[in-house]
């Protein structure tokens, strides 16, 4: 810590700084504070990693009667369970094409959320012939 001068008028002016104090001690990273993803966000994460895939053509929001509609995804704790209304491409094997949406979105939407993926459904709803 400095201490103004007498013989200069400015030094009375001058802002005293304290001594540097160290920096406080960081907390481990779980303890730093709690990151939520809704229902909503694994949802639409999921649509849009699902259209990755080149023979994804579209991958539609879950529809239906709201009683009767299951969610797009379902969120509890650090878990998500998937489901995806998907358009492929034809001529497609529709058994191994939903097995790799299901492995690339549970991948990918753990790799972005942090959530486990317990389950990724896959109804295919249509077929679209492409050039």
């Amino acid at each position: 810590m400095t201490t103004p001068s007498a013989a200069d008028p400015r030094a009375a002016t001058r802002p005293q700084v304290p001594e540097q104090r160290p920096a406080p001690a960081r907390l481990p990273e779980e303890r730093r504070g709690r990151t939520e993803v809704s229902d909503r966000v694994a949802a639409k994460i999921a649509r849009c990693v699902a259209r990755e895939l080149p023979e994804v053509l579209d991958v539609g929001e879950r529809d239906g009667l709201p009683w009767t509609r299951s969610p797009g995804a379902e969120v509890r704790d650090d878990h998500v369970t998937i489901a995806l209304d998907v358009v492929v491409a034809y001529p497609a094997p529709l058994r191994s094409t939903a097995g790799r949406i299901r492995q690339h979105v549970a991948a990918r939407v753990g790799e972005l959320t942090g959530l486990r993926v317990q389950r990724v459904d896959v109804a295919v709803t249509d077929l679209r012939v492409t050039a």
